[in-house]
């Protein structure tokens, strides 16, 4: 079984640790020995730590057969986003500005996982201070969709999603500020959740860019390996129970901004197999103004980037143009209109967070777009329609502007390309979102790995 412990899950790889059919040093030769195959082409990984996984997986190893397993992560190959601090490796958010640094300690989502007995083999790709819909930075380059090579995973978790849909390892840990879990999740054929803001507790690290906005959450094949991991770096919560017939609402439509025919299609199909499950579901518009979640993201982000980068002597021709006009914009800002961004945002976050109190879960597309052309930063048009590179966003950022919990499914592949479906809850709502996306994953089951 060694030689196919990439294709497994974390969960049956520690069905197999526990059965003695596998080791989990004989897991983690397998994920590095794809990663040698096919890092090369896709850039997922931009950091190895083989020697010290190895370490860490000989020791798992003694734990398993003691029957004496510190946790159901025990033992599983993970990577960790290059924003993230883990101590000891490189940490340069993609950025030539943070080329040499190194993190003096882990965060504590990572020393979590770490005192879990999972096993960190490397750090994975993404854009400049991850601030991006699709990942290629000075440092590295750019990422490569598992699906088809020549095509974006999306940003900023490009490295992270391609990782796992590839087989490099069955699970990953990453961000999200506005999207960056699970967009890409989407584009790659992988599930993610971001969290309730605050849930995932975190302190060493870069600082935030976005307010509350970045939380950080875990990517993987399956419903049960989410789960799993966010038990392990998250707060306790108690559940509400969930109601056997959910009252979902579904939004595709948000305002008049295009949406690709094949999502469209997707999403539908979702639709029915929700209902096939017993769920009420009603269809109505987007109740937030997308360019207004723009602007306020815009903003913040914007303010917190120059934060960042002017603390670095000639910064202006360290870093990408697009960051360069990003922190430009933040300098011109006054404190005036930067808490009148923070005011609205509190409005907005009271305003979504009544509003999806009416019914149990909202169910969106991931994105309104299908994986685009590597080198570019977005799609240019969509159904017909000339695009900015926002144009995959129109369900995801305000999400973050809200704080609210999400989970990104695969749902019906569009011309053998990936696509994903979100499911929205109530703040600390994890739980139901997980049940939802469970059941779905029974019904319409998904292709585990890219082909290839």
């Amino acid at each position: 079984m060694s030689g196919e412990a990439w294709a497994l899950d974390a969960a049956d790889l520690t069905d197999a640790y526990r059965t003695g059919a596998l080791t989990p040093l004989q897991a983690l030769e397998a994920c590095l020995a794809r990663a040698d195959a096919l890092n090369a082409s896709l850039n997922a990984i931009v950091t190895f730590d083989a020697e010290n996984a190895r370490a860490s997986a000989r020791a798992s190893t003694l734990r398993w057969q003691a029957g004496a397993p510190l946790s159901a992560l025990d033992g599983v190959p993970l990577t960790v986003k290059d924003n993230l601090f883990v101590g000891g490796l490189r940490a340069t958010w993609g950025s030539r500005l943070f080329a040499d640094h190194v993190a003096p300690r882990d965060d504590i989502p990572v020393a979590r996982l770490r005192a879990a007995g999972a096993v960190i083999f490397g750090k994975t790709n993404t854009p400049e201070l991850a601030l991006a819909g699709f990942t290629d930075n000075p440092l590295f380059g750019s990422t490569g969709n598992p699906w088809a090579p020549a095509l974006q995973p999306g940003g900023s978790s490009g490295g992270a999603v391609a990782a796992v849909a590839s087989g490099m390892g069955p699970v990953a840990l990453a961000t999200d500020a506005g999207g960056s879990l699970r967009r890409p999740a989407g584009h790659s054929g992988v599930a993610t959740i971001k969290p309730t803001v605050g849930r995932v507790p975190r302190r060493w690290g870069f600082p935030p860019l976005a307010n509350d906005f970045q939380v950080i959450g875990p990517i993987a094949r399956s419903v049960r390996d989410l789960r799993n991991v966010l038990e392990v770096i998250a707060e306790p919560r108690a559940a509400k129970p969930a109601s056997a017939r959910m009252r979902i609402r579904a939004i595709l439509a948000c305002g008049a901004a295009p949406v690709d025919p094949g999502i469209r299609a997707s999403f539908h199909d979702a639709l029915a197999a929700l209902t096939q499950l017993g769920h009420s579901v009603e269809q109505v518009p987007a109740p937030w103004d997308t360019e207004e979640v723009g602007n306020l993201f815009g903003t913040l982000a914007s303010a917190g980037v120059a934060r960042v980068v002017s603390r670095h002597s000639g910064w202006q021709d360290l870093v990408t143009p697009t960051i360069r006009a990003q922190a430009e914009a933040g300098l011109r800002l006054t404190a005036a209109d930067y808490v009148s961004a923070l005011d609205r945002v509190a409005a907005l976050r009271a305003e979504l967070t009544d509003w999806i109190a009416e019914v149990d879960v909202v169910v969106t597309p991931s994105a309104a777009v299908l994986p685009w052309d590597r080198s570019k930063p977005g799609p240019e048009t969509v159904d017909g329609v000339s695009v900015g590179p926002r144009a995959a966003a129109l369900y995801s950022t305000v999400v973050n502007l809200a704080g609210l919990p999400a989970v990104v499914v695969p749902s019906r592949p569009v011309g053998g390309l990936p696509t994903g479906l979100q499911f929205i809850g109530a703040p600390y709502g994890e739980a139901t979102l997980l049940d939802l996306a469970e059941d779905y994953e029974a019904l319409r089951p998904w292709q585990r790995l890219a082909p290839g």
